[in-house]
């Protein structure tokens, strides 16, 4: 889902700059958030048709039925899309939100001894942010919210990638030491170019 959201700030910014009516600068400012967001919401709901993620997919409503928003489900997790300011922010107080977070699990059971009928009390419920006012993502994170409205943990999924896009992780480099064996990295790096067979594979 990273990929996509990727895409689908690349889409909204191409949209954007070949759509005359969209070049004023109020559109870039009011559109270009909601389109980020209705983009995404489209390319996730083709990868669930076209079975390149396991779950279903439905749009529900807010209690007033004034805002529409994209539900992933299984038997086991909810998951609800959305765009914030921060990689650490959870989406904002709602009241469809009071009501998921005061019905589901938002919380880790680390016991071999529990379960899968006792881990969840319904769903898992995970909210899956993006942002923030940029051209591209500038963070993706995947997290379990607690009814505080912060997250009891988290996954910071661009930096989790090796690489998508040209965007590669933000691990500390380490120098090579003097003893390292430059017949070894080359074979490691024939390896990586498929020059050397897998021996497990024969």
């Amino acid at each position: 889902m990273g990929e996509l959201t990727i895409e689908a700030y690349r889409t909204s910014k191409l949209l954007m700059e070949n759509t005359p009516a969209l070049q004023f600068p109020r559109a870039r400012k009011l559109l270009l958030p909601e389109l980020k967001n209705i983009m995404l919401e489209f390319m996730i709901i083709q990868a669930v048709k076209n079975n390149k993620l396991p779950f279903n997919y439905r749009i529900n409503f807010n209690s007033n039925h004034s805002h529409p928003y994209l539900e992933l489900y299984n038997d086991d997790i909810l998951i609800h899309f959305n765009q914030v300011r921060t990689k650490s922010s959870c989406a904002r107080k709602a009241i469809f939100r009071d009501k998921i977070l005061s019905s589901v699990q938002t919380e880790f059971v680390f016991d071999e001894e529990v379960s899968s009928d006792d881990l969840f009390s319904d769903k898992t419920y995970y909210q899956f942010n993006h942002g923030y006012q940029t051209e591209t993502p500038q963070f993706i994170t995947l997290g379990i919210p607690n009814n505080m409205y912060e997250f009891e943990v988290s996954v910071p999924i661009l930096e989790e990638y090796a690489a998508i896009e040209g965007r590669y992780p933000t691990s500390t480099k380490e120098e090579l030491h003097d003893d390292f064996d430059d017949k070894l990295f080359e074979k490691i790096q024939q390896y990586a170019e498929g020059k050397i067979e897998d021996e497990r594979a024969k």
